[in-house]
């Protein structure tokens, strides 16, 4: 942000013009920040949730198998023979 010496002559449209861009470009910068910041947590928070997914097995089907899942992850596993 500039500072002028608003005592010795009045603003101009100009000068008004000028303030209001900037301060703008400052509330833009401010909200892309945010954002950005929103967008991280969102990630660190996915990214946790695949670490820290509790393992759940699914009972045996009829061919006996079985199938762990854990967050986007699929394991089948064939135990016995029918």
């Amino acid at each position: 942000m500039h500072t002028h010496d608003t005592a010795a002559a009045p603003i101009t449209r100009y000068e008004q013009s000028h303030e209001r861009s900037h301060k703008q470009a400052a509330i833009a910068a401010l909200l892309l920040g945010a954002a950005a910041l929103i967008f991280a947590l969102s990630v660190l928070l996915y990214v946790f949730w695949l670490l820290l997914a509790p393992l759940v097995a699914t009972p045996f089907d009829a061919d006996g198998v079985r199938c762990y899942h854990r967050a986007v992850q699929v394991a089948c596993l064939k135990t016995a023979n029918p």
